[in-house]
C-alpha cells in the first residue's frame, strides 16, 4: 500500500530512461542506413540499365566489373543495415533472417518495407517525427 502523504510521482515518459533514448537513437540511425541502402540500390540499377547497351569490348568488361563490385558493396551494406535495424527492433534471429532475405530481389523489397514500417511506427509512438529518409537521430 502506498503512503497517502507522499507527493505524487510523474508517470515515466518514453524519454525518462537513457536506455530508451539510446534505443530510439539507434532505431533512427539504422532506419536512415536502410533508406540510404535502398537509394544506393535504386541508383545502381539505373546506372546498370543505362550502360547496358555500351557493354562491349574491353571497356564493357571493365564497366561490368565495376558495376558488379559496386553491386556487391551495396548488397553487403544493405544486409548489414537491415540486420542492425531488425536486431534493434526485435532480436538477433530476426535480424539474421531479414539480412539473408535481402539477397532475394522481390522478397528483399517486401522485407525492407515491413521493417521500415515497424521502425517508423516505433519512432512515431515514442513522439519522434519521421520524415522521408527516416528520423533524424541527433535531436533524440
Amino acid at each position: 500500500m502506498s503512503n497517502p502523504y507522499q507527493s505524487p510521482q510523474p508517470f515515466p515518459s518514453a524519454f525518462a530512461g537513457g536506455e530508451d533514448r539510446e534505443k530510439l537513437r539507434r532505431v533512427a540511425r539504422y532506419q536512415q542506413l536502410v533508406m540510404y541502402a535502398l537509394l544506393a540500390n535504386i541508383g545502381l540499377n539505373v546506372v546498370s540499365f543505362g550502360v547496358q547497351t555500351s557493354m562491349q569490348g574491353q571497356l564493357g568488361l571493365g564497366l561490368a566489373l565495376a558495376i558488379l563490385t559496386a553491386a556487391l558493396a551495396v548488397i553487403a551494406f544493405s544486409m548489414t543495415a537491415m540486420f542492425l535495424l531488425a536486431n534493434t527492433l526485435h532480436n538477433p534471429i530476426v535480424g539474421v533472417i531479414c539480412a539473408f532475405l535481402m539477397l532475394i530481389p522481390c522478397i528483399a523489397l517486401i522485407t525492407l518495407l515491413v521493417i521500415n514500417q515497424q521502425a517508423s511506427t516505433y519512432l512515431s509512438t515514442h513522439g519522434v517525427k519521421v520524415g522521408f529518409l527516416g528520423a533524424n537521430p541527433n535531436p533524440i
